[in-house]
């Protein structure tokens, strides 16, 4: 499998995520899980920098 073919699944299966996230009785427990992982298997640059649930960000200080 190449990079085009990897990025390609991966931003699926986000998207697929994201559409399990809106249903009703969602796993939210997973759904925090494996965000985050299939985000950082994407390469740096593609999505903006993510804010804790909390507001903060830990890149300002």
């Amino acid at each position: 499998m190449d990079a085009n073919e990897d990025f390609a699944r991966t931003a699926a299966l986000l998207g697929a995520l994201d559409l399990y996230e809106r249903r009703y009785e969602t796993d939210a427990a997973f759904v925090e899980v494996l965000a985050p992982a299939l985000a950082l298997s994407l390469p740096i640059g593609v999505l903006p920098p993510m804010r804790h649930h909390d507001g903060n960000d830990p890149t300002e200080s």
